[in-house]
């Protein structure tokens, strides 16, 4: 199985067990919160979506969490079983950090290559 694949069951067992958030307006309700400890930013969002998302870190005065472009929307909505979607959030640390190592792990096979 390749990393993505497998990134994308992980986040898949993430949402069964209850520790994803996804949605624009979730998402930045979250965050809002601090409830956020990781997100995920589908590859293809829009440039309006985006600069909303950094929009409620800057007028809210909030720390938006680490964050990885990681994904299409159809590919993160069918792995935690909704319709599309560019925005989800980790709300669970111990998930968060995972995901982000395996992340970051794609992302530092990429540099080999």
């Amino acid at each position: 199985m390749t990393d993505e694949l497998n990134t994308l069951k992980f986040l898949g067992l993430a949402a069964r067990a209850g520790k994803v958030v996804s949605g624009f307006d979730q998402v930045t309700s979250c965050v809002r919160r601090g409830q956020a400890q990781l997100l995920i930013i589908a590859t293809d969002i829009s440039r309006n979506t985006l600069s909303k998302l950094l929009d409620v870190g800057q007028k809210d005065n909030v720390q938006l969490p680490d964050a990885f472009s990681f994904g299409t929307q159809y590919e993160l909505g069918r792995a935690i079983g909704k319709p599309d979607r560019a925005l989800i959030a980790i709300t669970d640390k111990g998930f968060a950090d995972k995901l982000s190592a395996m992340l970051q792990s794609m992302i530092n096979k990429e540099d080999i290559h």
